[in-house]
């Protein structure tokens, strides 16, 4: 999910590893499977098209030390980022939080959507929401992109552009903006490209830059179009026809 591999080609692999689990029985094993499924199934169009009668919910691992637990709020994060309720997202955040200590890679990516949750709430004023928190995780993120920089860069220069922006650093916004697209496409991460040319799409209509706006709005558009995320195109268009 968090790399180059187009949704619909993950979500063939997912049932063709269902589809073996008929034979070779793994109860773990395919509720993992369902959970990730069910992830790919949302972006690509809330399942409409795409679901299956088959689903991982909260009640098949909410026993105190189930080891899905951890995988459930995961993708609760991720799947509510995507679909646009940063709070519900957050709420997860925390969830996940309290449960375990992230190991390293997942950790990050907790903190990368953490910190996106927080900046969405902190552009709608949201009452308790702190800014110290994005500080904090820019700061560890900074470590990461050191260590790991393909992984890991373009999410801390969409960190440090959505910061600036809030912050009204509008030359340094549009230089991080820049550099996170590329980051993401120059390490393929189509769908983080996307992210970051619709995030620079919307701080650009803040500025009443229409034009660059636009301009924005359609290479995210193209970069959902390739992941297949029909979601996410339908989002964007809607933007480009408020926008026309």
């Amino acid at each position: 999910i968090s790399a180059e591999k187009e949704l619909n080609l993950l979500l063939q692999e997912i049932d063709y590893y269902l589809h073996l689990l008929k034979t070779y029985k793994s109860e773990m094993t395919r509720y993992y499977m369902l959970c990730y499924r069910e992830t790919v199934s949302i972006l690509i169009d809330k399942g409409d098209a795409t679901g299956i009668e088959a689903k991982l919910g909260h009640e098949d691992v909410s026993d105190p030390g189930n080891k899905l637990l951890e995988v459930f709020y995961f993708h609760e994060v991720f799947r509510n980022y995507w679909l646009g309720y940063p709070e519900r997202s957050n709420h997860y955040v925390k969830k996940y939080e309290e449960l375990i200590e992230p190991r390293y890679f997942e950790a990050y990516i907790i903190k990368f959507y953490k910190a996106l949750n927080i900046l969405a709430m902190l552009k709608k004023k949201r009452y308790g929401t702190k800014s110290e928190d994005v500080d904090k995780i820019i700061a560890s993120m900074r470590i990461a992109a050191a260590h790991a920089g393909p992984n890991f860069r373009n999410k801390l220069e969409l960190l440090e552009a959505e910061q600036r922006g809030l912050n009204n650093f509008h030359h340094d916004a549009m230089i991080f903006y820049k550099a996170a697209i590329e980051s993401a496409r120059k390490n393929k991460f189509i769908h983080e490209q996307g992210l970051a040319c619709e995030k620079a799409g919307f701080y650009c209509k803040s500025m009443n830059d229409n034009e660059k706006a636009l301009a924005y709005f359609n290479q995210a558009r193209e970069c959902y179009e390739k992941w297949g995320s029909t979601v996410k195109v339908e989002f964007v268009q809607r933007e480009l026809d408020r926008s026309m």
